[in-house]
């Protein structure tokens, strides 16, 4: 797999032989394409039809951000690999509610357990399960609701490592009211960009989910497996940042909501990285993978559990 590449400055992408060019009123810098298998834009970016046209030919999908980080849409080349009988299995599995309870069922377990190996390797108690609460559940709305009761529980149990002014107290989204909501809110954003880049990669379609209801505008089945990463991910990366010393106060502002700056978002985003970089053992491949891939893994899983060749299990974390 190739590098994903974060691109935090302003200005218009335009073609410049095989790499792109930022240009805007202070700087021009090259983007070689060569390594790069994502594009990931935060901020007013402006896009010459040569420039989507070669992110369209060497299938880099571009995934747009606001300066905040909230998610926008996503350019997808044009030859995405879509699957007339993946998506008919897709729905299939989607508008059959028992075969939707099944899968979503697993998502939630799959995230509660991850949650739960993050707080035991912080050496606090143990955040909920629940598994008999979720198998005996039939409504997607009272599993929502149990994920959520758990949710908070595991929050709770990460303040009690986290120092005052970097405690979470209670999840705040749009505005963040606090750094650690902050930082939230801008990887769990991330997170959901990079799953969405790896559905490309396969034949699901990104707009039919299982625990997340139907959108007509987001890439629902995102939602549905970023939840399962987000506790190792994402929060994992967030402790460190705090508990190192690595995030201070000075990489935020106060306006309107706690939101980074920019020193404070390169950051997040470099460590974020290592962690997509960072090797696991899979034992069914008997080789180590990359995280990134572990996303790409989850989705093929899924693919083969619609398509009646396994059953579906979440990617449970080994440590």
């Amino acid at each position: 797999m190739g590098e994903t590449y974060y691109l935090l400055k302003s200005g218009t992408l335009s073609k410049s032989s095989n790499s792109l060019i930022l240009k805007n009123e202070t700087e021009n810098f090259e983007i070689p394409l060569e390594a790069v298998d994502t594009l990931m834009i935060f901020g007013n970016v402006t896009f010459t039809t040569p420039a989507l046209s070669l992110l369209s030919e060497k299938n880099i999908p571009a995934i747009l951000f606001s300066e905040r980080g909230w998610y926008i849409t996503s350019l997808i080349p044009e030859n995405y690999l879509q699957s007339g009988i993946v998506l008919a299995k897709q729905v299939e599995h989607q508008v059959d509610y028992g075969k939707r309870m099944y899968i979503a069922k697993k998502i939630v377990i799959g995230a509660a357990k991850n949650m739960r190996k993050v707080t035991a390797r912080l050496g606090t108690e143990k955040s909920p399960l629940m598994e008999k609460q979720i198998n005996s559940t039939n409504s997607i709305q009272e599993l929502m609701g149990i994920e959520g009761n758990i949710h908070i529980r595991y929050l709770e149990i990460l303040d009690t490592k986290l120092l005052g002014k970097f405690k979470i107290n209670s999840r705040t989204r749009r505005p963040p009211g606090n750094y650690s909501n902050s930082m939230m809110s801008y990887l769990y954003s991330v997170l959901y960009g990079v799953v969405g880049a790896e559905i490309f990669g396969t034949h699901l379609s990104p707009s039919v989910s299982y625990l997340h209801e139907l959108s007509e505008r987001r890439s629902s089945l995102a939602l549905d497996i970023a939840e399962i990463f987000r506790p190792i991910f994402c929060d994992r990366t967030i402790l460190k940042l705090i508990n190192l010393g690595i995030m201070g106060e000075g990489d935020f502002v106060n306006d309107g909501g706690v939101f980074m700056n920019e020193r404070g978002k390169r950051k997040v985003l470099q460590e974020f990285d290592k962690k997509m970089q960072e090797t696991t053992y899979v034992s069914s491949l008997n080789r180590k993978v990359s995280n990134r891939r572990l996303i790409r893994l989850e989705l093929y899983k899924l693919e083969r559990h619609i398509l009646g060749d396994s059953e579906y299990k979440a990617y449970v974390s080994r440590v």
